[in-house]
């Protein structure tokens, strides 16, 4: 039999019993393609909202006449459906097969209404619009028949439907749907990689699919996706955002999933915020609509009574972009203890302004409200502002479903870790449903589902902003070719002698200040009184000076004022000749100086209203510049960190990777120490830390570190119920710039000890990166990851001080005579270093008379990485090479193992601190030799071509040699005799 055209065009998309049938633009898809269903078979499929109505009576419905398909060995029958009304016809909709003489094929049964129907995907039907529906049955015989009919689920509560999507048919839509594709671990420390994949994530009977599989798997490192930077993680799985595709403020949302289930789970059904208003995570919220871990493994759950792990969590995130976030939910279980892992059900939120709510199956469980939950974020000033009061969630969010193994929550409840055993698990999605309140779509209000049973769920009170006068580091400006918008020139002039101007320069604007009597001053005012407290030790005062006109040789004060007599005043020594000068007063030494027309008072560093008083002491004509107060260690020789309480700039901080670390300060048990800062680890994820106030973009202030030598700090160790374990310490300058963990030893319990640390041995330590010009983080402490539990510590008396028992860390080695970064031990500042985490570094003995310890370089990663001997401190070789026209950079290699990629090139890469490099093949050095496996062989590159190459030879900081980028896998290269010569 020939088919028709029309029923060929449909056989090319429609699923029928696994045969692709095509589908015009205007047909309807079918639910997916499922066993056929008989009334003795069939599921009874509940709608999820509101009841279904017979709409037929406002349509026109005409079927074709039956077509045989010979590949499916079924009968097509299409079915027209016009809208005949003058209203827009809102879905979900059922195409009702009524009375059919035969089979309905991949339809599905209503057992209350005794009905075949087929779920359709369109959510609108415009007056006069036509659309087609396929309905196939299956091969009997005599003559097919059936009535069509069409239902319309009408809207509870006004809810109507604006988004769907059913996964019917055999992909993935993407016009509601990406994926993300990365191994960034989802900040939570997750150990699976999200593919795109079909075996992570498809489409079968009407279900979505996410797949969890334990198989290692390499991608980029971070959220964006970018593949510049790679990581290898042990699980693959999938994460589809609906973000700029499904989009909304407000509404209810359903999704019926059936979950997951074994230790390492954690599935989720989460929106995030579209447009990020208020800032990054989580200042602009997120809302986690369901949530579970290690479902049907042991429960931690003291409630449980010996059941399994069954509960699920409806949770909000609000607050402060991290860590400064907060977040508020609830737990819930089903009636009779259901485990949510044995069947589908529906998770639910409904949304409106001030208010969400969480529902399982139509049951209202939890409530928050605008009461309880903020945002805080800050404004381009750096001052702290309150969001509306229902911000965050009064923007644009998106829908999110991914299954997550492992992970800083997973991994730390039930029986902890990850049960490979239990792998792969699968999440199914039925459907996503998205509604809006027609009663008032603009806030959501008038369409809530509520049960006065329900739990209110307590939130948080936002952090007290005010007042808002914080001047932050590391610089504040007052005057720089115009005065600083917050303050005002203001004069005391009781005899009119003293006067200001505004001079315009070819290098811009300057202040010029003219005394003609001996009484006066001018000064800059503060409408509102401004906390300088953070630069109390670091804060220098400097500004440009040049002296117009001395002949009366009078002198200078400048001052610090909270009100009088609350001043604090220091001499400025002037210059003799009336060229610009650079002066730099250390604030400390201002506020030490006190008032001296009023001894026994002292400016007010919380509370300054005059930010800089010029005082002439008799007529004077000065010049002045680029005002400003400056966090600088010039100078210094001991800075205070903690001593009774925080030493401004400094602050206490914590990262809590899982569990609680609860920081305090109380009085100490022994007469030698007064006020300590405690911490008790709860958790066996977590750090404390003492850290430099953040600047007004939030980013810890980083400070010159290098005139001190000492880290000191006293140690009490309270409670440590662990049978073994350490104790660590690190002094970190932005991640990944660090010391590494330093460990150290502290007392028996109960008892005070001092350490004094050399700086030196942090920066020169293996795997150290510190970098002392920009420390942010003086001090960070903690017991051995992943034993902690339980630990209690004490400290007190942090500072870095100038001792004299160490010589000082340079700013640079610079190089004269002939160096050896390696022979037998690493040279001092340097360490071995792997850029990419997929290289292990050691030192070994090969037991060769020629060859004693050398580096053992280990690719045992299948990402790309290189790895080698990476600096501390930069290394200046470029006088070296000047001088020596011939010098080179030479080394001895030994391959103990080829690449799995045998023919690729081995390379030396040796890199700046300004980014700049050189890279050759081995096969290019002086001796021109092909690496051979099994024999050391030495390798020389001359200075000048490397520098020819574009390689700043001021700067070195890197010396790498690899496999090719990308193919270094199951390489093993040793190096030896690193020399500069």
């Amino acid at each position: 039999m020939q088919i028709p055209s029309t029923v060929r065009n449909i056989s090319a998309a429609l699923g029928v019993s696994g045969v692709l049938i095509a589908m015009p633009a205007n047909a309807v898809a079918l639910a997916s393609a499922q066993p056929n269903l008989t009334p003795d078979s069939a599921s009874a499929v509940a709608p999820s909202k509101g009841e279904w109505t017979d709409i037929s009576s406002a349509l026109q419905l005409s079927q074709g006449r039956p077509v045989f398909n010979r590949a499916t060995r079924q009968y097509n029958v299409i079915v027209d459906v016009t809208n005949l009304s003058d209203q827009t016809l809102t879905g979900p909709f059922r195409l009702v097969i009524d009375k059919p003489s035969h089979m309905p094929v991949n339809a599905q049964w209503d057992s209350g209404r005794q009905i075949h129907y087929l779920p359709l995907s369109r959510a609108r039907l415009h007056p006069g619009q036509q659309f087609q529906v396929a309905v196939p049955f299956a091969l009997q015989r005599g003559a097919l028949s059936f009535d069509p009919r069409l239902l319309q689920q009408q809207a509870a509560n006004g809810w109507q439907l604006v988004w769907r999507d059913e996964f019917n048919g055999n992909q993935l839509d993407l016009t509601k749907w990406s994926y993300e594709q990365n191994c960034w671990g989802g900040g939570n420390a997750e150990q699976q990689c999200y593919t795109d994949r079909a075996s992570n994530s498809h489409l079968q009977d009407g279900k979505l699919i996410i797949t969890a599989r334990r198989e290692d798997f390499t991608g980029p490192d971070n959220p964006q996706g970018n593949p510049a930077s790679t990581a290898t993680l042990p699980y693959t799985s999938a994460r589809l955002r609906s973000l700029n595709k499904g989009d909304w403020t407000y509404g209810r949302f359903e999704i019926k999933a059936k979950l997951p289930e074994g230790q390492g789970t954690w599935p989720a059904i989460w929106m995030l915020p579209s447009d990020y208003v208020y800032g990054s995570w989580a200042a602009s919220g997120e809302i986690d609509i369901m949530e579970a871990v290690n479902l049907s493994a042991a429960s931690d759950d003291p409630q449980a009574e010996g059941s399994a792990e069954n509960r699920v969590y409806g949770t909000l995130h609000y607050g402060r972009q991290w860590p400064g976030n907060v977040h508020s939910g609830t737990a819930y279980r089903l009636p009779g203890n259901i485990n949510p892992a044995e069947g589908f059900h529906e998770y639910a939120v409904e949304w409106e302004q001030d208010e969400i709510r969480w529902y399982v199956d139509d049951i209202h469980y939890a409530t928050q409200t605008s009461d309880g939950w903020y945002s805080q974020y800050q404004d381009d000033s750096g001052q702290w502002q309150t969001g509306a009061a229902d911000a965050p969630f009064n923007e644009r969010f998106h829908l999110l479903l991914n299954l997550a193994v492992g992970g800083s929550w997973a991994a730390n409840v039930n029986e902890t870790g990850i049960d490979e055993s239990a792998f792969p698990q699968r999440m199914a999605i039925d459907y996503v449903r998205v509604y809006e309140c027609s009663v008032n779509p603009s806030n959501g209000q008038g369409c809530a589902t509520v049960d006065a049973n329900a739990q209110e769920v307590p939130g948080h009170t936002p952090p007290d902003i005010s007042p808002q006068t914080k001047v932050r580091g590391p610089l504040y400006n007052l005057f720089d070719d115009e005065l600083a918008a917050q303050l005002t020139f203001d004069t005391y002039n009781p005899d009119a002698s003293l006067s200001y101007a505004l001079q315009d320069h070819a290098g811009g604007t300057s202040l010029v200040v003219r005394q003609t009597g001996n009484t006066g001053n001018l000064y800059l005012h503060a409408a509102e009184a401004v906390d300088m407290s953070d630069y109390a030790q670091l804060g220098q005062l400097k500004f440009a000076l040049r002296v117009l006109d001395n002949s009366a040789a009078s002198g200078l004060l400048i001052k610090l004022d909270s009100g009088w007599p609350a001043v604090s005043d220091y001499d400025v020594s002037l210059p003799l000749d009336n060229e610009w000068h650079q002066v730099s007063v250390p604030v400390a030494q201002i506020i030490a100086g006190g008032n001296r027309y009023a001894p026994g008072n002292n400016a007010d560093l919380n509370s300054i209203i005059n930010t800089l008083v010029i005082e002439p002491s008799g007529p004077l004509e000065i010049e002045l510049d680029n005002i400003r107060y400056e966090f600088d260690t010039t100078g210094l020789t001991r800075l205070s960190i903690f001593d009774d309480a925080n030493s401004p700039p400094f602050v206490a901080g914590k990262y809590v990777a899982s569990g609680q670390l609860d920081i305090e300060d109380v009085v100490a048990a022994d007469s030698e120490h007064n006020i300590v800062r405690q911490f008790s680890f709860n958790t066996n994820e977590a750090v404390g830390y003492f850290q430099s106030a953040p600047d007004n973009n939030g980013t810890p202030i980083g400070f010159d570190a290098r005139p001190f030598d000492t880290l000191e700090f006293d140690l009490l160790i309270l409670e440590d119920l662990r049978t073994s374990g350490g104790f660590n310490i690190k002094v970190d300058c932005g991640h990944p710039c660090g010391s590494a963990d330093f460990i150290i030893q502290p007392a028996p319990p109960g008892q005070w000890k001092s350490f004094s640390i050399p700086l030196q041995e942090l920066v020169t330590q293996p795997g150290s990166t510190l970098s002392l010009s920009r420390v942010d983080t003086p001090l960070v402490i903690f017991p051995d990851w992943g034993n902690q539990q339980g630990v209690v510590l004490q400290v007190d008396n942090v500072h870095f001080t100038t001792s004299g028992l160490t010589p000082p860390i340079p700013a640079n080695i610079t190089i004269t005579e002939p160096y050896t970064l390696y022979a037998d031990a690493l040279a001092t500042y340097w360490t071995l270093w792997d850029c990419c985490g997929n290289a292990r570094f050691s030192e070994v003995n090969t037991g060769n008379d020629n060859h004693g310890p050398v580096a053992e370089l280990d690719y045992f990663g299948p990402a790309p990485t290189v790895a080698g001997f990476r600096a501390s401190i930069e290394h200046n070789v470029n006088d070296y090479a000047t001088a020596n026209p011939d010098s080179v950079v030479k080394f001895d290699l030994f391959i103990a193992q080829l690449p799995l990629a045998s023919a690729v090139p081995i390379m030396l890469k040796v890199e700046a601190s300004d980014g700049s490099v050189a890279e050759f093949a081995l096969t290019d050095s002086l001796e021109q030799q092909q690496p051979v496996p099994g024999e050391w062989q030495t390798y020389s590159f001359r200075l000048a071509d490397l520098a020819a190459q574009g390689l700043t030879l001021s700067k070195l900081n890197l010396l790498l040699v690899f496999p090719q980028w990308g193919e270094a896998q199951g390489a093993i290269l040793q190096v030896d005799n690193v020399l500069i010569q």
